[in-house]
């Protein structure tokens, strides 16, 4: 049997015309089946809406009214706090109820035994963050810890779990508090006068933060007009920011993935005609830490310490020595280090500084509760004024104010996505639906917190044993945060060293009593906060 071999050369058109006459294409008849086809596009992505607006009706569960097409985005974006709005909507609707970004159903609980059977027992379930326009695609060589999922997170976690540990925080203490008396020479300066504390808070993580996770002093708490200080801050507020592409990917949520690479596709486009540092500073960070990584790895190994770059380094060693690295349980690529890096470079920035600033505000509303925290501390360090990883853990009160701290200003809302169709408590819910915890409503919940009014200001209310999952300060579970015990042990330095050398006196900003709050990627005080320094006497 022959077998047709077409080969273009012997193609003759002018032949072709003479048998079939010349091919014309009617306009009109393309505008015509152009039309047709969107259209039908259309309709038919008109009709999948309509039936994802069936998701809460076909459970029974409640919903607040909703707007086709749009679903609750605009209620929540308006709102600009959607942690409140979900408290509100939480009184109305009950602990389980849903609402729609664009026509993509959310179920919100608060309900504390569906948390538990999400964060705990069913946790390989709901083994990821919910998507964004931010994320990468679950395949992208650049997924850091936060959005990472099932085996390859397992991998990260087991990497980052030593840098954690209580005797990697005992090594990093006097970094810490070098960085805390940094803190106290720059607030020296502004004793006697409103100010406004949360701009000296983000310098003073941003300094730990360099100072212990990348050995770097990048001395930001003293210049003023420090490029890093600057780029971070345009870094955060780009991610806060709602945009056109933040709305997009609400209201088309099939196609957030490609609009993510059409994202990087056109940034790499851009790179080719600009310095893409100077117009996005997320590439300014990178650039930044691929230079580190690269000095660090040129370095000699007596310079070298057991810091976090060090340790993401080791596995990043690890990893190449290994041809067949599916035999290792620990290693990391070189792009995981640089993710990794930035990751918790941006996580421990504002999370910190404002649970600093909103401590803050509590010692100026509330006097009593300085006078104890005064009264425990300097009766600690009276007796041994050396500040270090373990006496800060003997100070009980000062542990139980961050907690009601934390508990009464949490960061942000919760929240997962389902990887495996599962059933919560009678509830079904299919692959890749994300699910939300009202925190603010877990927290103020009367039966997990009472008898003591839960709108009442009460640290004592953590000595009594609650049930595990009643506070999520940093999240339960496997995929709680990873960087909690640094997180604590750096608020305690700062805290200590602060109430020892200042008493807080409310302004006449700070006379209402009351924070209001902004959510982006986290909870902030609007206008930050603002208070009264007075140096004490004898201070240390």
């Amino acid at each position: 049997m022959q077998t047709l071999a077409l080969n273009w050369k012997y193609f003759d058109l002018n032949e072709l015309k003479q048998l079939y006459g010349a091919i014309q294409i009617d306009r009109f008849w393309l505008l015509k089946a152009t039309g047709i086809g969107l259209s039908t596009f259309s309709l038919l992505y008109l009709a999948k809406i309509w039936h994802s607006y069936q998701f809460f009706k076909k459970r029974g569960i409640k919903t607040p009214p909703i707007e086709f097409i749009f679903g609750n985005v605009r209620q929540t974006f308006r709102n600009k706090n959607i942690s409140e709005q979900l408290y509100e909507w939480t009184k109305n609707y009950g602990k389980v109820y849903g609402f729609f970004e664009g026509h993509q159903p959310v179920l919100v609980t608060s309900d504390i035994d569906i948390i538990q059977n999400c964060l705990i027992k069913q946790a390989s379930n709901f083994a990821a963050r919910k998507k964004t326009h931010l994320n990468p695609r679950d395949s992208s060589p650049y997924v850091d810890l936060f959005i990472a999922k099932n085996s390859q997170w397992k991998r990260m976690r087991m990497v980052m779990n030593p840098t954690f540990s209580s005797a990697k925080l005992r090594e990093l203490s006097p970094v810490l508090i070098n960085c805390a008396d940094r803190l106290i020479d720059v607030l020296d300066k502004e004793t006697d006068k409103p100010v406004n504390v949360a701009q000296f808070f983000k310098r003073f993580t941003m300094d730990s933060i360099w100072n212990c996770a990348f050995g770097v002093d990048i001395n930001i708490q003293y210049e003023r007009e420090s490029e890093y200080f600057i780029k971070c801050e345009k870094i955060f507020k780009d991610f806060s920011d709602l945009n056109f592409l933040s709305y997009l990917s609400d209201y088309c949520h099939e196609f957030r993935e490609i609009i993510v690479d059409l994202i990087i596709i056109f940034n790499r486009f851009l790179g080719l005609f600009i310095d893409i540092r100077n117009l996005m500073p997320f590439y300014w960070l990178r650039v930044k830490i691929k230079d580190l990584i690269k000095f660090r790895k040129n370095s000699s190994a007596e310079i070298k310490r057991k810091d976090y770059i060090q340790l993401l380094l080791d596995a990043n060693e690890e990893f190449k020595r290994e041809n067949n690295y599916s035999n290792i349980k620990k290693y990391m690529t070189d792009v995981e280090v640089e993710s990794n890096l930035i990751l918790f470079m941006l996580a421990g920035y504002e999370t910190t500084s404002n649970t600093l600033s909103n401590s803050c505000f509590v010692l100026a509303t509330k006097p009593d509760e300085q006078i104890k925290l005064f009264n425990e501390i300097s009766s600690m360090f009276h007796l041994n004024s050396e500040l270090n990883a373990d006496n800060v853990q003997d100070l009980k009160y000062l542990d139980l104010f961050i907690k009601e701290v934390l508990r009464v200003y949490p960061i942000g809302t919760l929240i997962r996505r389902c990887t495996k169709a599962t059933n919560v408590n009678g509830i079904d819910i299919p692959y890749d639906t994300p699910i939300a915890f009202d925190v603010l409503s877990v927290h103020g919940d009367p039966d997990l917190w009472g008898p003591v009014d839960p709108g009442v200001f009460y640290p004592e209310r953590h000595e009594t044993k609650r049930h595990p999952l009643a506070f999520l300060g940093f999240g339960a579970g496997p995929r709680n945060c990873i960087g909690m015990k640094f997180a604590l042990i750096e608020l305690k330095i700062a805290l200590i060293k602060l109430i020892l050398n200042f008493e807080f006196i409310k302004s006449d900003i700070s006379m209402h009593n009351r924070l209001q709050f902004e959510e982006g990627i986290v909870r902030t005080a609007i206008n930050g906060v603002t208070v009264i320094l007075k140096k004490r006497q004898n201070s240390q």
